[in-house]
């Protein structure tokens, strides 16, 4: 499995290191801004998944 640097937020790989001298790291496509790169190949796909069901069990809660 390949290992690839993640937004612990939104788990996008659209990450730049913001400052090197204190590893700050900046989304992209979120903007967060922080120290912590999650390091995981499918990431970003779990949290979209986990998002669509989160929807899901919204609208069936509701009714519709």
């Amino acid at each position: 499995m390949k290992k690839t640097s993640s937004c612990p937020k939104c788990g996008s790989k659209k990450m730049k290191i913001h400052n090197p001298q204190a590893p700050v790291w900046e989304c992209l496509k979120c903007g967060y801004n922080g120290p912590i790169v999650v390091e995981d190949g499918n990431l970003e796909k779990q949290i979209k998944n986990l998002k669509k069901m989160d929807k899901l069990s919204k609208k069936l809660i509701k009714g519709r």
